[in-house]
């Protein structure tokens, strides 16, 4: 009787083994299923086919996603490429291989970025891609592939995205930020020029929002202090002496521009931490001269205003093309370091950066502006064929 208990206890522990065996297996593969599975998109006339998924997870050496875009319309349309949600080791890197030659085979270091963006597909027309992710480390690796349609005009903002593969280097620059992504052009690039209001210009950035923001390709002749009387010890841009003077310059030079150009936020960092020897130091001060990490987003005052002046980490983010032979003096940008019994503000030169610049002390000017989203465009951004605009 004990031994075909024991039998039968066997039995059963033999079962709920296997079975949970089983469950295991059924979760596993579920898992593997979810990852894997295809799955189609519809986006306003474009069908994206993720032939695998679109989310995946592994700790693979290699991983390859396929996917393809059919554009059910007979007319053109644009697409984007972005990775979303990524988790990875900083030596992973991808490169994307269209199947049909409708671009080059593309290498790069992960990130939370586009891969390609204002990517054009005929009407009624397919094309097939393979995307193919590298952890050497086989570390955990987990990303999110989205394919969606872009809307491309004239707009200024469409002409730089489809005339400009991004880079992180020179060239234009992705950076994402809880308001969306935001481009800025970084380093040796000479594409970025503007005319504008019978002047030339460079672009500094695509905003979140759109608009783009533009700084005078030249400095002001007259120098001007930043703060020539400061009672009150304010640091808001729009109680400057400069403010008064760009404002007057806006006047003269802009106002009859006045609808292309958008009130927008300009940032003052004016959030300050004490050392222990009671000096006030900014903030910009341990991020720009010491850890040199220069930032897109305003941790202190924004001001809106028509007209203003670059940041510190403006200066730091564009590099190379802020440069001009014929730019020999500071021009003043809008960053605090120091507060003493003044303020201290940083400016700019060919070569960098100068902190500790007193508040009332004399160097030019380099007017900021942004335009509205809505102008057409056209040119090629070069010295001899700037982008112009026109009202849409």
């Amino acid at each position: 009787m004990r031994l075909k208990y024991k039998i039968t206890m066997i039995s059963i522990l033999t079962i709920i083994s296997f079975l949970i065996i089983v469950e295991v297996g059924y979760i596993n593969f579920m898992k593997e299923s979810e990852q894997t599975m295809a799955m189609i998109n519809v986006d306003q006339g474009l069908s994206i086919n993720y032939l695998n998924g679109n989310k995946f997870k592994t700790y693979e050496d290699t991983y390859q996603i396929d996917f393809s875009i059919t554009n059910s319309e007979n007319t053109e349309q644009y697409y984007s490429i972005k990775l979303l949600d990524v988790i990875a080791s900083d030596d992973v890197n991808y490169k994307l291989i269209s199947k049909d030659k409708i671009i080059d085979d593309y290498t790069d270091k992960i990130s939370q970025k586009s891969i390609k963006n204002q990517l054009k597909i005929n009407g009624n027309e397919t094309q097939n891609f393979s995307l193919i992710f590298y952890n050497p480390q086989k570390n955990l690796l987990e990303v999110e592939l989205k394919v969606a349609k872009d809307i491309v005009d004239n707009s200024l903002k469409s002409w730089l995205l489809k005339n400009n593969s991004l880079s992180d280097n020179d060239g234009l620059v992705e950076s994402s930020t809880p308001d969306g992504s935001l481009y800025y052009f970084k380093g040796n690039v000479n594409n970025n020029y503007v005319s504008f209001g019978n002047k030339l210009w460079r672009i500094v950035r695509i905003n979140t929002d759109g608009t783009v923001t533009i700084v005078l390709d030249d400095i002001l002749e007259e120098e001007t202090p930043f703060f020539e009387n400061n009672e009150n010890e304010s640091t808001l841009f729009v109680d400057s002496t400069i403010y008064q003077v760009l404002n007057n310059w806006y006047n003269i030079n802009l106002k009859e521009y006045d609808s292309y150009i958008a009130s927008a936020k300009y940032c003052t960092d004016d959030n300050a931490q004490i050392e222990d020897n009671g000096v006030i130091y900014y903030l910009p001060e341990q991020r720009i001269f010491q850890d040199i990490t220069p930032i897109v987003t305003c941790p202190g005052t924004s001001s809106i205003s028509k007209i203003a002046l670059l940041t510190a980490d403006d200066v730091l983010l564009g590099g190379s093309y802020l440069n001009k032979e014929s730019i020999t003096r500071d021009w003043w940008t809008m960053t605090l370091n120091k507060k003493e019994t003044i303020n201290y503000y940083i400016t700019a030169n060919n070569n960098g950066l100068n902190k500790d610049q007193a508040e009332n002390s004399r160097h030019g000017i380099r007017p900021v502006i942004t335009l509205i989203k809505k102008l057409n465009s056209k040119g090629n951004g070069t010295i001899d064929n700037p982008y112009t605009l026109s009202s849409m």
